[in-house]
């Protein structure tokens, strides 16, 4: 047949290398100071395992820690709480960034590479957005409560009254912030929805007129949220977060435990992590005390946006990498280094095929890459038939038609990709393509199709005695092929191999308009081959047939 078993292994070979090529220095650096590419970089690599606590280490004046003890005495005096802080919770301001120290510049196929890393590290399931994307088809239409937006040297970001809102949902939180929200990879819920759970230690020194530490005070110890939603209809992400309630710990000593330690402020700042692309952020930093973190939980936000005009490739594909800080900062406090949660990354898009329900625009979007994006079908559900086939065609494809010529089916077996089992890949993944922006892929799987099924079309002649037996009965049925005609890697592909089955149209139909919808719901871009290491930047996807 027409599949190339060596220009199979070929790509593989050339993926890895490119790959390894693209590792930046800093991340060669940090992977031999350790052998982990834990060290100190810009963007460093991660593990799923369990966090360990974020340090920083703050300066007190002793005139701030006089006031303070002070302060302490009378609030013990009079039975009363601490006051409340002075600073304003937030404000729209955002201060003047300050350069990094050692940042750098990212070139795209190693922000690209990153994306990959990031989702290797993923090991908790994806929810796919498509059952929710369904039922908005299906129920009543209603406005859309999206408000304008503003341009701000050439970041979109939301006005105020925002879709996502001020908050996170309460459902949404409860339902992402499970175990597996508290390693160094965060969790990514489904393509729109991030949450994490990062512990956060900070040690207080008295310091000299001078600025020299001179006496360690104590330490303090919580736990940091994060919860980060994509935006559907702009280039942009709401960074939510705060201190989780009841988590603070105090270590100063008895006394400085009840009266002083409380009282010092801590502000949480969402940000974009150094090395940049192209990023902007929004609003100033959060400030309250320790204590009213602790007992009156509020909820900080940040939007994180990029531009099209940045942006790569026919999509204006851009990622932005973020980060919350943490950190105690005024006059009289002194904070070296915050502290920051491991970096993460967003993906922007302005991709003019995607629309939401109802046909909605939703020509511009921001999607989490660390997703291991899956479509699931059902063998019981209105797509039976297909599901059916597509689960032969994954795991026993040497059954399935068409068959290979004699002589290569003695020495391979057909190699099929794209399978999902309970969440994770066991494949190599899918790329979508679309009929009329990758014509050509798109017709060439559609004629290999054709030749298979019912013998006919300009490849005809390779499937005689190896394609379809019995031929669909077209008043009834429809040929239904896997890998799908809408991917790179169907029917027409030279480096893998494909299945096809006489299925119900009823079926057929089914499974094409899940598919469809499938693609709008989760922000799956088309393959664009002229992004920079179009392997790695391409969205991938998977299929997981259930029962």
């Amino acid at each position: 047949m027409h599949r190339h078993r060596f220009a199979r292994i070929s790509r593989r070979a050339a993926v890895v290398a490119l790959g390894l090529s693209l590792l930046s220095p800093q991340f060669a650096v940090a992977a031999e100071q350790d052998g982990t590419g834990s060290a100190s970089s810009a963007l460093p690599a991660y593990s799923s395992h369990s966090l360990k606590p974020v340090k920083l280490e703050v300066g007190i004046s002793t005139a701030q820690l006089k006031k303070l003890r002070e302060r302490g005495k009378a609030a013990e005096r009079s039975g009363k709480p601490l006051p409340e802080p002075v600073i304003p919770f937030q404000t729209e301001r955002r201060p003047a960034a300050k350069p990094s120290k050692g940042a750098t510049t990212m070139t795209f196929a190693e922000a690209a590479e990153f994306m990959e890393r990031d989702v290797r590290r993923r090991t908790a399931p994806m929810k796919s957005t498509v059952d929710d994307y369904q039922r908005q088809q299906r129920g009543a239409r209603t406005p859309a409560t999206t408000t304008a937006t503003t341009a701000d040297g050439g970041f979109t970001t939301m006005a105020t009254g925002a879709t996502i809102g001020e908050t996170p949902s309460q459902a949404l939180y409860d339902t992402c912030m499970t175990d597996a929200a508290s390693s160094d990879g965060g969790r990514v819920y489904d393509r729109f929805t991030f949450c994490q759970r990062v512990p956060i230690t900070a040690d207080y020194w008295e310091k000299d007129a001078a600025g020299n530490p001179v006496d360690h005070l104590g330490t303090t110890t919580a736990t940091l949220e994060i919860v980060a939603q994509g935006i559907e209809d702009q280039r942009s992400m709401r960074l939510f977060s705060q201190i989780k309630q009841g988590s603070v710990s105090y270590d100063w000593g008895w006394w400085d435990n009840i009266w002083t330690a409380p009282g010092v402020p801590l502000s949480l700042f969402g940000t974009c992590a150094p090395g940049q692309l192209d990023c902007g952020a929004s609003r100033s930093p959060a400030t309250l005390t320790w204590d009213n973190w602790n007992n009156n939980p509020s909820w900080a936000y940040w939007d994180i946006s990029n531009s099209a005009t940045a942006g790569y490739g026919r999509d204006k594909v851009l990622p932005s990498f973020w980060q919350v800080e943490y950190f105690t900062e005024s006059d009289d406090f002194s904070t070296e280094e915050p502290g920051t949660s491991p970096v993460q990354v967003i993906r922007c898009d302005s991709a003019t095929y995607i629309s939401g329900p109802f046909g909605a625009d939703r020509s511009h979007g921001c999607v989490f890459p660390g997703a291991t994006p899956i479509l699931t079908y059902s063998l019981s559900g209105t797509e039976a038939a297909v599901a059916q086939h597509i689960l032969g065609a994954q795991t026993r494809p040497e059954y399935t038609y068409p068959r290979l010529p004699a002589a290569e089916d003695a020495e391979r077996d057909k190699d099929i990709p794209g399978q999902a089992v309970g969440g994770q890949p066991v494949h190599y993944g899918l790329h979508r393509i679309h009929s009329t922006l990758n014509a050509e892929d798109y017709q060439k799987n559609r004629d290999h199709k054709d030749g298979a099924c019912y013998g006919t079309g300009p490849y005809a002649a390779q499937y005689t005695g190896l394609g379809l037996d019995p031929r669909p009965d077209t008043s009834t049925q429809q040929c239904d092929e896997y890998p799908f005609a809408s991917t790179l890697e169907g029917a027409g592909s030279a480096e893998w191999d494909f299945s096809v089955q006489a299925v119900p149209i009823t079926d057929n139909a089914s499974a094409g308009g899940k598919l469809i919808a499938y693609y709008n719901a989760d922000r799956i871009l088309a393959w664009d081959a002229s992004l920079p290491y179009p392997e790695g930047s391409n969205d991938r996807f998977w299929v997981e047939i259930v029962e």
